[in-house]
């Protein structure tokens, strides 16, 4: 019998490789995406995307053969040297500046292969290193110490990216490759081979025949055709629980909501190691499942009280369950399949498991739409979906208890050890037997009641402000559907802790005692058809006035064109508006300041009641609250002053810099076209403004003349009278 130190010497090898191979191919995949930024790298993702379920479905039982057929521990090493290979490949070119495009596109999908090349080889090779006794502590143990390097860069947030990097994960690769050489179990003679077809018909025709694989192999493809389901349910329900967190625990909380990412394998590994052997693995595995599954409900309630704390019960406690149930079932494979087929019967669960993904793919989008309406829907679908993905280990459970009382498989002592399949962990005492037989079901119908009462508290999803994207051209039309609402009444900040649902509910009420004195007719109106009328009406005749006053001020407008004394260059005529009362030009120099607020003109034009001009800054001020009927003309020659009919008449000297001078809204971006029609130099502008009818609110008058001449002195051919109403500064 072997000595406990070579054993545990031989383990320690074992589980050191292993965990640095499980840890660097996936770290690996996401270096490889970024080891060359160029638009062919992206395609080159997009392809290894598409080309790598397509190579696993193929090669999978070709290769789980050949894994048969080999020694298992020359499977790993050369798997772990030709990873080693591909990596340090593309890290040397990247590094040496050569096109690294035509190596990603063999490297990226063989780096998939390769992974799980070696995850088949390692779960074959296994029960040749430890006794089977010690394999569901063994695997256990393999589940955890990834989680020692993955844990900490999920907590920091590190990303290692670059030619370095890739080229250490290959070294480690190598590393991996020495570790495996050097461990030492006894294994037996691969058979003879007998066809590549003949013997991956073998392997499926054992995996559909024996009752406890195949129904593992049938809770593997439930559990991946309805992964996007609890994916869903799941998002939904963070997005929830997040928005509505809020003061000083906040920052825990979200902490806490992170740990469904990583702390469910730690425990569920954990758990399984403590609760094997009274229950069995088998027994294990779909206890857990049925225990942990409700669990799922509590989703639902992520919308009220501390909505995290159920967030978290919700996901990590299936997750937990989730975890015992893939380390009991690989032990209990390990256990069942005879020790010529596991590489065969592994391949064929891979082949499996990716159709069932890309099937289960397309209920992604179902999914997240169910997800997106809240409630208890999301959660009560996922925990049914959990629950029938367990339904064939329950059905099987008498076949694994056949099992855990018969004899060994191949009536061989495993590598020489002396310990027969009867020594297995899968063989608990009779008392735990029907302890757990009696319990199990029980406590998962007692877990499912518990749960059901969140269909009545679950408050669904809140959706947030920041997704109430604000609609500009809709202001004639009043909002109707449940999202207005429902962003309307986030918009007053009385509803946040309230979900859409019930938000609905609320509004659907107040709408059926509408036009009663409790029916907010404002809030009511996007989903409420006759405060919707009342509200449209308002508009249209808001609409209407508007109209009609926008006609009459053009037609002021029109009437009361300037007729010029000379023949002028260009004459521009607008109607405009300005938000706050001013009409600014501005060219940008070497000379002046980058912001037109920084030279003080503002205030000079202020002092001025009417325009004030620097180089290369022009500013004209008038009323806010008025339209302005703006006319601009440009001169060759001094045209002659004209005061009648003006309240204000100011001349100042420009000097362009750029050759534009176009006046417009700064707030707006809308003006006059340029009037500096000889380009830079020195001009004269003269701005003669009327006032409009105060209590008429006629449009006001600007006449703008720009022609050449020197000199920047203010001549005011005409002052204002101060009246009681509002001067041309008034904004």
């Amino acid at each position: 019998m072997t000595s406990p130190s070579p054993a545990r010497r031989r383990f320690a090898l074992f589980a050191l490789a292993a965990a640095v191979v499980c840890v660097s191919f996936p770290l690996a995949e996401s270096v490889l995406w970024t080891a060359d930024g160029s638009v062919l790298t992206k395609l080159l993702v997009m392809v290894d995307r598409a080309v790598e379920p397509v190579a696993i479905l193929v090669l999978a039982l070709p290769l789980g053969v050949l894994i048969d057929r080999s020694r298992r521990r020359s499977v790993l090493v050369r798997s772990a040297l030709l990873g080693a290979a591909a990596l340090t490949s593309v890290a040397a070119a990247g590094a040496l500046g050569a096109p690294t495009w035509p190596l990603l596109l063999a490297v990226m999908p063989a780096s998939g292969v390769l992974a799980m090349v070696t995850g088949l080889a390692q779960d074959a090779y296994l029960p040749s290193v430890v006794r089977r006794a010690r394999l569901l502590p063994a695997n256990a143990l393999l589940t955890l110490l990834p989680q020692i390097v993955v844990v900490p860069m999920m907590l920091t947030g590190t990303i290692w990216q670059g030619s370095a990097f890739l080229f250490a994960v290959g070294l480690a690769l190598a590393v991996a490759a020495a570790l495996f050489r050097g461990v030492s179990a006894v294994e037996r003679q691969p058979p003879p081979g007998a066809g590549l077809c003949r013997e991956a018909a073998e392997g499926i025709r054992f995996t559909i025949r024996h009752p406890v694989v195949r129904a593992i192999a049938l809770y593997l493809v439930l559990s991946a055709l309805f992964a996007e389901i609890a994916d869903a349910a799941a998002g939904g329900a963070w997005e929830t629980a997040f928005h509505a967190l809020s003061g000083a625990n906040s920052g825990f909380a979200r902490w806490m909501m992170s740990a469904p990412a990583y702390i469910p394998s730690v425990l569920g590994a954990l758990l399984a190691v403590l609760l094997h052997r009274r229950l069995g693995a088998f027994r294990l595995a779909w206890w857990a499942l049925l225990a942990s599954g409700p669990f799922t409900l509590l989703l639902a309630l992520s919308g009220t009280g501390p909505g995290w704390i159920w967030y978290v019960l919700g996901a990590a406690v299936p997750a937990t369950g989730t975890a015992i149930a893939a380390v009991s079932l690989l032990s209990h494979r390990q256990v069942v399949t005879p020790h010529r087929l596991l590489g065969r019967t592994g391949a064929l669960l891979v082949v499996l498991t990716t159709l069932a993904d890309g099937v289960g793919s397309l209920l992604e989008e179902p999914a997240d739409r169910l997800a997106e309406l809240g409630g208890v829907a999301p959660a009560t679908l996922a925990t049914v979906a959990a629950l029938a993905a367990a339904v064939p280990l329950v059905r099987a459970r008498r076949s694994a208890a056949d099992h855990d009382a018969g004899p060994s498989q191949s009536g061989l002592p495993d590598h020489g050890d002396g310990t027969s399949l009867n020594d297995a962990a899968d063989r608990p005492s009779a008392a735990g037997a029907r302890a757990a037989r009696r319990a199990g079901p029980p406590l998962a119908v007692l877990a499912l009641l518990a749960a059901l009462p969140a269909a009545d508290l679950a408050h669904g999803r809140i959706t947030t402000l920041g997704e109430c994207a604000p609609r500009y051209d809709e202001a004639a039309r009043v909002p109707t559907g449940e999202r207005a609402f429902i962003c309307g009444a986030r918009s007053s900040g009385r509803f946040a802790a309230i979900s859409d649902r019930d938000l609905l509910a609320y509004g659907r009420a107040m709408c059926e005692v509408y036009p009663g004195p409790h029916a907010d007719e404002r809030l009511i109106t996007p989903i409420c058809p006759p405060a919707a009328a009342k509200a449209q009406a308002e508009i249209n005749a808001e609409e209407a006035e508007y109209q009609a006053r926008e006609a009459a001020n053009q037609k002021v407008c029109d009437h009361s064109r300037h007729h010029p004394l000379i023949k002028p260059v260009r004459v521009v005529r607008e109607r405009m508006r300005t938000d706050y009362g001013v009409m600014e030009s501005f060219e940008y120099g070497e000379s002046l300041p980058e912001d037109p607020f920084d030279d003080g003109l503002l205030d000079r034009a202020q002092d001025d009641d009417l325009v004030a001009a620097a180089p290369g800054h022009l500013i004209i001020l008038s009323h806010s609250d008025y339209d302005i009927c703006v006319t601009a003309e440009t001169y060759r020659t001094r045209p002659p002053v004209e005061v009648k009919g003006w309240h204000q008449v100011v001349e100042v000297g420009y000097r362009s810099l750029t050759g534009h001078i176009e006046l417009m809204d700064p707030m707006a971006g809308e003006g006059l076209p340029n009037l500096a029609f000889r380009g830079k130099g020195h001009y004269r502008i003269r701005v003669h403004y009327r006032q409009p009818d105060w209590e008429a609110m006629t449009p006001q008058h600007l006449l703008i003349m720009v022609f050449p001449g020197e000199g920047d002195r203010v001549v005011e051919h005409r002052r204002p009278r101060r009246t009681t109403g509002a001067s041309a500064g008034g904004a």
